[in-house]
């Protein structure tokens, strides 16, 4: 809902914005969780996240703040009017700053603490493809049939959180059982939904001769 009134802003960058910064810092410097890709949990996270940076403002500075908002007393936002850059480096500092560096430090310290063998990538599929080099993938799908071809420079694999998919820039005709048959003549790639898909396998990569001869 967008704010009507001036009062209904100040309370949406003092109760929700801290929150805000803080989880879009978060997320930059740690990543993507998959328990936080449902917008109603960003939501809470980031007004939780607030609530408390709010609370802790009050309780350091309430005074001081009561004062920058209500001047001398003659509307809600009085001393934000009367002194429109003191409000403006105040808000920078307690919206902004803060919420900033409480993420950094966050994660830093999780950095710290995490084992030497914590692994970051979020799905098994992202695992598979991350700094892949050029190989020979074949699919089964669950249809039954084979799909198979090279990945290589041209192509292109999904990352999360976006739905599986691959695009294989050079197709090869396949057998009943998975071989490789030969390159399809004219073929410009082909693309696979990972919902499609029953088995995937990736190739070693051919010595360098083959490759770059597979890779034409």
């Amino acid at each position: 809902m967008v704010p009507g009134t001036v009062e209904q802003l100040t309370i949406l960058l003092i109760l929700v914005l801290p929150g805000v910064f803080y989880q879009a810092v978060r997320e930059r410097l740690r990543g993507a969780l998959a328990s936080e890709q449902e917008p109603q949990n960003r939501l809470v996270r980031a007004l939780a996240a607030g609530a408390l940076l709010d609370t802790l403002y009050a309780v350091a500075a309430g005074p001081w703040l009561v004062r920058l908002l209500a001047g001398g007393g003659e509307g809600p936002v009085a001393g934000v009017l009367r002194q429109p850059r003191q409000a403006g480096l105040a808000a920078l500092l307690l919206i902004v700053a803060v919420p900033s560096a409480l993420a950094w430090a966050e994660a830093a310290w999780g950095r710290r603490r995490a084992r030497a063998r914590y692994e970051p990538t979020p799905t098994a599929w992202d695992a598979l493809f991350r700094d892949r080099g050029s190989c020979f993938v074949r699919v089964r799908l669950k249809s039954g049939l084979w799909v198979g071809g090279w990945l290589g420079s041209r192509s292109a694999v999904s990352a999360y959180p976006q739905p599986g998919d691959l695009y294989l820039q050079a197709q090869y005709r396949m057998g009943p059982d998975g071989a490789f048959l030969g390159r399809v003549p004219g073929t410009a790639g082909v693309y696979i939904r990972a919902e499609d898909m029953d088995v995937l396998e990736v190739l070693l990569p051919p010595p360098a001769g083959a490759a770059g001869r597979s890779d034409g």
